[in-house]
């Protein structure tokens, strides 16, 4: 049963999330903790597959999310990831790349 609030909380963030970053984090921890649950179920370890493979989630969610949602200078023309709000270049603010 807590494993289900866990999985709830996680969809709830999902959609409540603001950046792409986020969202990708949320929806990596709940894959992977899904996915992690599974596999754990299969040593008795179901809770402790489901945090690992949630964690393992969030964090390959957002790095990939991350560098989906670049951005590059319309100045000098270089793209950067979001990370980044002005070109270290030149001191141009950046835009988002439209997709």
């Amino acid at each position: 049963m807590k494993s289900l609030y866990s999985v709830l909380l996680l969809s709830l963030l999902f959609f409540c999330a603001c950046t792409t970053v986020q969202k990708g984090a949320a929806g990596g921890a709940v894959v992977g903790g899904g996915l992690g649950a599974i596999i754990g179920h299969q040593s008795g370890e179901t809770g402790k597959g489901a945090a690992i493979g949630a964690a393992a989630g969030a964090v390959g969610g957002a790095l990939i999310a991350d560098k989906l949602e670049a951005k590059f200078c319309p100045k000098c023309g270089r793209r950067f990831t979001s990370s980044l709000e002005i070109c270290p270049y030149d001191g141009t603010e950046l835009k988002a790349i439209e997709k």
